[in-house]
């Protein structure tokens, strides 16, 4: 895989995971418009562009086409890296990667062509669920459940699913109780925990449940595990994550 192939993949998945924003904010047109001027720009065919979207697309339910295929190495590394950066942060990545010749920042486009390029990974293609649709589709079934009685919980249920506190929802009853929800698209599989996630199962004890919904495309099944923290001893991995921060040099300072 060429350089412009591997930033191709970044420019693919800001196409899929914003889809009708990113072909907007890009301005070249519409989609097919879009995909003709990227491969243009990068020296890469029209159709590569559009399947490659497509293979990120099940991370984030536009479209469906490709599914049932494991996600590789290097676009599992792009969704990594990328996955905490808003709309705005990731155009502007896009936008230098398409500069091409004239792309500014030398070590930042090295960087991002060493993400895609790195031969060990820590993830097996297909082996998780990423964050994406799936995890949504389980935690609106997790609220219905609750609110029609078919959980063992009673009380208030708070979603806290915006406030990065490590657990998706919590419920106040005679005991406050914390819930992380993970879905599977078929009946096995294993789960990740951000670090966030595994250090409040620690700290929150028997009070922390891992809800999994497993087959959550046909007859979903919720299981229970109290205290995961105890029950299980999974593997740590370091990912790295592309973070955007600007630097004001001293001399600038002192004008």
């Amino acid at each position: 895989m060429n350089e412009n192939h591997k930033l191709g993949l970044y420019v693919s998945y800001y196409l899929s995971r914003f889809s009708k924003i990113a072909y907007s904010n890009l301005g070249y047109g519409n989609m097919f418009e879009t995909h003709q001027m990227i491969g243009e720009l990068l020296s890469i065919p029209t159709n590569t562009i559009r399947n490659w979207r497509d293979e990120f697309d099940p991370l984030f339910g536009h479209r469906a086409g490709w599914y049932q295929r494991p996600m590789t190495q290097s676009r599992l590394r792009v969704v990594e890296a990328l996955e905490e950066l808003d709309e705005i942060s990731i155009r502007a990545i896009v936008l230098d990667i398409l500069k091409g010749k004239t792309f500014n920042n030398v070590y930042e486009k090295e960087q991002l062509i060493s993400l895609v390029s790195e031969k060990e990974s820590n993830l097996e293609a297909g082996k998780f669920i990423l964050r994406g649709p799936t995890g949504r589709i389980a935690e609106d079934f997790f609220i219905k459940s609750f609110n029609n009685n078919e959980t063992p919980f009673l009380g208030k249920l708070i979603d806290c699913r915006d406030y990065g506190c490590g657990y998706d929802f919590r419920i106040e009853g005679l005991e406050t109780i914390y819930i992380e929800v993970k879905g599977l698209a078929g009946d096995t599989g294993g789960v990740l925990f951000t670090n966030k996630e595994w250090q409040v199962a620690n700290d929150k004890g028997v009070l922390y449940y891992l809800c999994i919904i497993k087959s959550i495309e046909s007859q979903s099944i919720l299981q229970f595990i109290n205290n995961p923290a105890d029950k299980f001893n999974p593997n740590k991995y370091i990912h790295t994550v592309i973070q955007v921060s600007w630097s004001v040099s001293e001399k600038e300072l002192n004008l």
